[in-house]
């Protein structure tokens, strides 16, 4: 299967799961008799990845991608069959390590970050 996603040049694992959650940036206010009022600055996007459980190996590809010096970098994804790129940062990276049997390997599980659009 081919990797739908390249983040700062990198092609990294297909997720286990994929949301993207679209927002707006606005700039609300209330007035005195308590109307809401504001303007919207701009529509932006978040885009969330989930692995259920990745090797080790994967996992620091996708590190060495996004746990970077650099703030803002691109995230070229496919949504409905068309390829987009935004210019994205990182949150939170959070992973469990996780020992199935006594002679398995050691494998990252729960594994979880967002990009969320500059």
């Amino acid at each position: 299967m081919a990797n739908h996603f390249t983040v700062n040049g990198t092609s990294i694992k297909d997720p286990s799961g994929f949301k993207i959650e679209r927002y707006n940036v606005t700039n609300m206010d209330r007035l005195a008799n308590a109307k809401m009022v504001g303007d919207l600055i701009a529509q932006k996007q978040k885009f969330y990845f989930t692995y259920d459980s990745i090797e080790a190996s994967e996992l620091d590809t996708i590190l060495g991608a996004i746990y970077t010096a650099t703030l803002f970098f691109p995230l070229v994804y496919y949504e409905n069959g068309v390829q987009h790129t935004k210019t994205v940062y990182v949150g939170s990276i959070p992973q469990e390590l996780h020992k199935a049997t006594t002679n398995a390997h050691w494998v990252w599980k729960n594994v979880t970050f967002n990009l969320i659009e500059q």
